[in-house]
C-alpha cells in the first residue's frame, strides 16, 4: 500500500463510531479522512519549503481527518546543532477549535535538516496540558540512546486539546473528545502536512510512542487511526481509563476512612510482602520477578488486640488492612463499560515502599506529615491527596459529575444516575477495543511493556487488554504484530528493577525488516546495584536458574499462557 493511499484510508472512527455517545460527542466523531480532502495539501507540497518560510502556512479544515476550523503555523525557528541534537526546525502550530467555548490545540513539530524520512508522535503524561518538547528520548530509552530526533526523525506532539494540567477541562465536550482521541489524529494530520510541505513528501514510516497517559494514546491510535502508524510503543498505558480513575477515587475514599499509613508502616508491609514473595522466584535479592501470583493476606499484619495501632508501626490497623485489600482487590462494576469492560484490576503486590508513599497514601509533603484531611479539599488538583485518588476524584467530579463541588469520596458509580454518563465517558475516553485486525492487516507493529511495581495504574489492567486482543484475534495472529513485554518490580517511571529498553530500534527492525524481537534484555538497577533482566513476555517471568544474580543470562523466561488475576 502507497503512503498516500494509507494516510488517505477512511478513519476507524468514521466507520465505526463509539456506541451510546452524547450528540455533541458523536457530531465531533465523524469527520472521515479522503483521498479528496488531502489531496489540497499534497497538492501544494511539490516543493521542499525553507523553516523561516513555514510560519504562517494554513492548513484547511478540509485536510484534516476530524472536525477543526483549520490549523496555522505560528511559529519555525531553526535550532542549531547541539548535542545529542542536531539541527531543527522547531515548528509550533495551532489547531483550531470548532466550539467556540472550546480551547484550540497546541502542538509542534520538530523537522530535522538531515530527515531519515520517518515520523514520530510522543504522547502526553498525566491529564496532558502541556505540548511535549519531543526532543527527548522515547520510553524506556537506555541513557546512551540517542533520541529520535537525533536519529533524524521527523517528532511531533500535542497539549492534547488543553492548558494545565487536570481535568477540569472535562466540563466541555469537545475537549474531552480531543483528550480522548481527537487531537491524535488531528496533530497527525496537520503535522503531516507540515513535514510534506518542509521536505516535499510524506514520511515513509510514522511511529507512536508514549507511557502512562501517552501508553494509553498509543492503543488509541492502533484501535481507531490504524492506517495512519506503522509502529505504536505503549508503555504502562493507563487502560482502561474510565475504571482506573473510579478505582483510585475508591482508594482514595479507603485512605480518607482511616487507612493512610506513615513510611514506617508502608516498609512494615513491604517487608512482609518480600517475606512472602521475593524467594520464590528462584533467589531472594530485593526483586519480586514472580509477580503473578503474589498475593499475601495483610490480615497477617493485623494489630493484636493489646497493641495500639496509633502507638506501633510494625503492625496495621483494621483501616489499614482494609485499604491495602482495596488496593489489592478488583473493582467490579455494574455498569458496562466500552467494549463491556466491568472492572479494574487490583494493583500486584509487591515493591510497595517505592511507589506508595506518593501514589497511594500521600503526595506532598511528606505521608509521616500529612494525613487527609476530613474535609475534601477543593480545586484541581487536590493538595496533600495521594496522587492516584487525586486524579480518580478529578476524573468523577469533572467528567463525569460535571460539578466541581461534589465530595467524591460518597461517589458511587453503581448509582444510576451516573450510569449514562460514565458509559459516554468510557466510549469516548478509553482505548479497550480489541479488534486490531485493521492495525495488523496494514502491517502495523505493538509493543506494549508493563511494570509490576506500578502504583500509579495496574499492570495488570495492560495484562487483561492484550489478553482480550489474544481472544480476538488468537494467540498466534497476535503473536504476528504485538507483544506485551513485563518489568517485575518497577514503578511508574521504570525505578526500582532493570525496565530500560531500546524500543524505538527493535520497533523500527519489526516494522521495516520484519524481524521480530526475539531474547530481550533489559537493564537497570535494584536498590544500587546494576542488574539485566529478560524482559519476558506476559504471563511468563524471569525465573533464577544459577550464576551471578546481576546477569540476565541467569534467569529464563518460564510461565503459562493462561489468564492471570
Amino acid at each position: 500500500m502507497t503512503t498516500e493511499a494509507r494516510t488517505a484510508g477512511t478513519s476507524r472512527t468514521a466507520v465505526r463510531p463509539r456506541r451510546r455517545w452524547g450528540t455533541a460527542a458523536l457530531a465531533l466523531a465523524t469527520g472521515a479522512v479522503t483521498a479528496a480532502t488531502l489531496a489540497p495539501t499534497a497538492a501544494a507540497a511539490t516543493t521542499p519549503t525553507g523553516c523561516a518560510d513555514l510560519v504562517g502556512t494554513e492548513v484547511p479544515a478540509d485536510a484534516i481527518g476530524l472536525p477543526t476550523s483549520g490549523a496555522v503555523v505560528d511559529s519555525a525557528t531553526v535550532v542549531p546543532a547541539a548535542a545529542p541534537l542536531p539541527e531543527y526546525c522547531d515548528v509550533r502550530f495551532t489547531i483550531r477549535r470548532v466550539d467556540p467555548d472550546a480551547p484550540d490545540v497546541s502542538a509542534r513539530v520538530n523537522l530535522p535538516t538531515d530527515w531519515n524520512g520517518r515520523g514520530m508522535h510522543f504522547g502526553g503524561g498525566g491529564y496532558n496540558g502541556v505540548v511535549p518538547e519531543a526532543t527527548g528520548n522515547a520510553p524506556s530509552a537506555p541513557p546512551d540512546t540517542p533520541p529520535p530526533l537525533a536519529r533524524g526523525y521527523a517528532t511531533f506532539a500535542s497539549d492534547s486539546g488543553h492548558t494545565g494540567g487536570n481535568a477540569t477541562f472535562a466540563l466541555n465536550e469537545e475537549a474531552l473528545v480531543n483528550f480522548g482521541y481527537a487531537a491524535l489524529k488531528k496533530t497527525r494530520d496537520v503535522a503531516g502536512a507540515l513535514i510534506r510541505a518542509r521536505y516535499g513528501t510524506d514520511p515513509h514510516h510514522t511511529y507512536f510512542v508514549g507511557s502512562s497517559q501517552g501508553g494509553r494514546e498509543g492503543l488509541t491510535v492502533a484501535q481507531r487511526f490504524p492506517d495512519d502508524y506503522d509502529g505504536v510503543l505503549s508503555r504502562v498505558p493507563v487502560v482502561p481509563f474510565t475504571a482506573l480513575q473510579l478505582a483510585g477515587n475508591r482508594v482514595g475514599a479507603a485512605v480518607a476512612a482511616g487507612g493512610w499509613m506513615n513510611a514506617a508502616e508502608i516498609q512494615t508491609l513491604t517487608d512482609a510482602t518480600f517475606a512472602a514473595c521475593d524467594p520464590r522466584d528462584g533467589v531472594q535479592d530485593g526483586l519480586i520477578a514472580r509477580y503473578p501470583d503474589c498475593d499475601p493476606d495483610p490480615a497477617q499484619l493485623l494489630c493484636p488486640p493489646d497493641v495500639d495501632p496509633a502507638t506501633s508501626d510494625t503492625c496495621l490497623s483494621a483501616a489499614q488492612v482494609d485499604l491495602v485489600r482495596t488496593v489489592r482487590s478488583d473493582l467490579e462494576l455494574d455498569v458496562h463499560l466500552a467494549n463491556g469492560v466491568r472492572s479494574y484490576p487490583g494493583w500486584p503486590a509487591g515493591h510497595e515502599a517505592l511507589s506508595w508513599p506518593f501514589w497511594i497514601t500521600g503526595a506532598a509533603p511528606l505521608p509521616e506529615t500529612q494525613a487527609p484531611g476530613a474535609v475534601q479539599p477543593g480545586g484541581a488538583p487536590f493538595p496533600g491527596t495521594s496522587a492516584v485518588a487525586n486524579f480518580g476524584a478529578q476524573w468523577v467530579r469533572y467528567a463525569i459529575a460535571q460539578d466541581p463541588d461534589l465530595d467524591t469520596r460518597t461517589f458511587d458509580p453503581d448509582d444510576p444516575r451516573w450510569r449514562e454518563r460514565i458509559r459516554e465517558v468510557s466510549e469516548i475516553v478509553d482505548s479497550t477495543d480489541p479488534d486490531l485486525s485493521a492495525f495488523r492487516a496494514r502491517g502495523g507493529k505493538l509493543i506494549m511493556q508493563e511494570h509490576f511495581g506500578d502504583y500509579a495504574q495496574s499492570g495488570f489492567a495492560g495484562a487483561r487488554y492484550f489478553e482480550s486482543v489474544v481472544d480476538e484475534l488468537g494467540r498466534r495472529r497476535t503473536a504476528d504484530f504485538a507483544r506485551l513485554y513485563v518489568s517485575p518490580g518497577a514503578d511508574h517511571g521504570g525505578q526500582g528493577a532493570p525496565s530500560l529498553v531500546d524500543w524505538v530500534s527493535l520497533l523500527e527492525t519489526w516494522v521495516e525488516d520484519g524481524e521480530a524481537p526475539r531474547r530481550v534484555v533489559q537493564s537497570g538497577t535494584v536498590g544500587t546495584v546494576a542488574r539485566t533482566l529478560p524482559a519476558c513476555q506476559y504471563p511468563e517471568w524471569p525465573r533464577y536458574r544459577g550464576g551471578p544474580v546481576e546477569e540476565a543470562a541467569s534467569y529464563r523466561c518460564t510461565g503459562s499462557h493462561g489468564h492471570h488475576r
